[in-house]
């Protein structure tokens, strides 16, 4: 079950932390930003969905390896995604997510360390970005989700704000005709999940 929240309800509730924003990621923000404005047009709908403070998880769809990068450069608050480990290696995006502190997770196990990393910046009242499918969907719609949402709400209580990617796929192509890819970023309404008193 799930409740929505308000952002009134969310202000002044995360505690005080000693947490910093990486220097590699205050360094790298406008080379990001200056390469998105190269190639890409961002609109961005519900920006004021996402609480300005306290623990939160932003669950997105996930249909190319853009998604997650348009996100970070368009929302109003420091938030990390985990990736799979495999894109570290990638030549030009796999340095950026090294230097943007990105998580990587082996997939296919319970990878401790990805987990422990996404505790501490939840503990510290950050953000982290999700996408629930756990890859890239080679359709364009919904996979069935896995439990790395649910596992980490359950020990931190985040807040959720769902978020919808579209027009990344078309990138490729408009990238070899040297064509501006326009890209939509849909906010939902933040949500909490309500947890059985038997299951707290």
């Amino acid at each position: 079950m799930t409740t929505t929240v308000s952002n009134e309800r969310v202000k002044g509730r995360a505690e005080r932390s000693t947490f910093r924003i990486p220097l590699g990621r205050r360094i790298w923000d406008p080379v990001l930003h200056f390469l998105l404005w190269l190639f890409v047009r961002v609109e961005v709908e519900g920006k004021e969905n996402i609480p300005p403070e306290g623990p939160l998880i932003l669950i997105l769809n996930h249909v190319h390896w853009l998604d997650p990068v348009v996100l970070v450069a368009n929302i109003p608050r420091y938030a990390v995604p985990l990736s799979k480990a495999e894109a570290f290696e990638w030549p030009v995006v796999g340095q950026l997510m090294k230097w943007y502190k990105v998580i990587p997770i082996h997939r296919g196990a319970l990878d401790m360390a990805a987990v422990r990393w996404a505790d501490q910046l939840l503990a510290a009242g950050q953000a982290l970005i999700i996408a629930p499918e756990g890859t890239r969907s080679r359709t364009g719609g919904l996979q069935r989700g896995k439990e790395g949402v649910v596992f980490f709400a359950r020990r931190h209580d985040p807040i959720i704000v769902p978020v919808a990617v579209t027009g990344t796929l078309a990138f490729d192509e408009n990238f070899k005709r040297r064509r501006l890819t326009p890209i939509h970023i849909k906010i939902g309404r933040p949500f909490k999940f309500r947890w059985p008193a038997s299951k707290r």
